[in-house]
């Protein structure tokens, strides 16, 4: 069941590669994790996503010029792969796998929960089911389908967050004393550094999913120039909703003091936009969710695709490609089968699957690039800013593992173990070559 004479459909531009990773970060992410972050911080939450920023940045621009050398679907997998060879590429796939394999369940959850709260008389499989049903099938008709319906739910989400800004500004300006140029949620006497840093910790979490726009590689045009701008141009573009949104979220409600941590920031909607818009507000976040599942879905599919035409995982069926849809249809409807696993999940438990694999690929990319500069003096000629920038970004990427629980750092190394027993397998004990890579398409 391959057919490597049929290849993935190039029919996305620059725009439309940064808005699905923008998608896939989910700008309205921010109203998620607001509160437990401005707790953190003792309210200097836009500063810990300014840290976070600049190191999702770094980060960045090391997925970029890997990208432009490498423009193959495989993301970090290919980039490891080609710097320390394909078994270490392998297992950074492999732990890839756990990240690309439970963000669209994830999200998938969130989605159906947040859909639950419309009607409660449905029942919560039914939501599950309809959000995995949807994604799959708009997934499976092809990439543009998924980028013109990412397109149209991006809008409505960047009108969203204009409106949130909007009355929030409105609301301070009503406040006597108030002002809206403040430096309370930048620094104040509540906050220190070691509170900044682990807030920002947390934040760096809301940009999950700008790396996923390397993965759509070999559907867009002059992906070597494409694919590092929009991973560019997304990261920026998040970082900066989030570095805004927080501020003037923490400008129009100073105090620290919420009903709740989880829904601090719906708390603050209400407060500035009234209930009508809060329940709008909230409607547009399941939209959302729905829409960062559906980039996840695709990305997902795609790795298992590379690793599958490389033959690091079986290449039937993974290696497949529809001649009419010109998508990887079977890893499309495997990952929409694991979606159905968020009826037995909880959002905890759930998340911890994700963040180590996420982790591990942020400082894989990192140290590919710092490596590949170190051994080839070619490429290192006039190059000594990026090397200071992969340098920052692996040591902060390196440094969000101490912010792993004990539940997330056990299943994603045990995910790990269980790929190390499949490399020993499949290599007779590193007595038989892994399979070459695939030659860039």
């Amino acid at each position: 069941m391959t057919n490597e004479h049929v290849k993935l459909d190039r029919r996305l531009n620059t725009t439309s590669a940064a808005m699905f990773g923008l998608s896939y970060m989910s700008p309205l992410v921010v109203i998620a994790t607001f509160g437990a972050i401005a707790v953190k911080t003792g309210g200097a939450v836009a500063t810990a996503y300014i840290v976070a920023t600049l190191a999702m940045l770094a980060t960045a621009a090391s997925y970029g010029f890997m990208a432009s050398r490498n423009p193959v679907a495989g993301s970090a997998y290919t980039y490891a792969s080609k710097v320390f060879g394909p078994a270490t590429g392998f297992l950074v796939g492999w732990v890839l796998l756990l990240d690309y394999f439970f963000i669209p369940m994830v999200i998938c959850l969130l989605t159906a929960t947040s859909l639950s709260t419309l009607d409660p008389d449905v029942p919560f499989w039914v939501w599950v089911v309809v959000v995995s049903a949807m994604s799959t099938l708009i997934n499976v008709l092809g990439i543009k389908l998924t980028d013109r319906v990412n397109l149209i739910i991006m809008v409505i989400q960047l009108v969203m967050v204009a409106m949130l800004g909007y009355l929030c500004v409105v609301a301070i300006l009503h406040v006597p004393g108030a002002e809206l140029a403040s430096v309370k949620p930048i620094m104040n006497e509540h906050t220190s550094w070691g509170m900044i840093m682990a807030g920002a910790a947390v934040a760096c979490y809301s940009f999950l999913g700008f790396d996923a726009i390397s993965t759509l590689s070999e559907e867009t045009v002059d992906p070597r120039r494409s694919i590092p701008r929009a991973i560019f141009i997304a990261t920026l573009l998040g970082g900066a909703i989030f570095i805004i949104s927080t501020y003037l979220l923490m400008v129009a409600h100073p105090s620290l003091t919420f009903e709740s941590i989880d829904t601090a920031a719906y708390e603050i909607v209400g407060q500035v936009g009234g209930e009508t818009f809060k329940t709008v507000f909230t409607v547009v976040v399941a939209i959302a969710f729905f829409a960062a599942g559906l980039c996840a879905h695709a990305s997902a599919s795609r790795l298992l695709l590379v690793m599958g035409r490389d033959d690091m995982i079986p290449a039937k069926p993974f290696g497949y490609i529809s001649p009419r849809f010109k998508t990887p249809v079977v890893n499309i409807v495997l990952v929409g089968l694991v979606m159905l696993a968020a009826m037995k999940f909880d959002i905890s438990t759930s998340t911890a699957f994700i963040n180590f694999g996420a982790f591990t690929a942020f400082f894989a990319v990192n140290a590919a690039v710092i490596a590949l500069l170190t051994r080839n003096s070619a490429e290192r000629k006039g190059r000594l800013a990026l090397m200071i920038v992969a340098i920052f970004g692996a040591a902060f990427c390196g440094s969000l593992f101490l912010s792993l629980d004990r539940l997330a750092l056990e299943l994603g190394l045990s995910w790990f173990a269980i790929g190390i027993v499949y490399l020993l397998t499949k290599t007779l004990v590193l007595k038989r070559p892994l399979p070459r890579l695939a030659n860039d398409v």
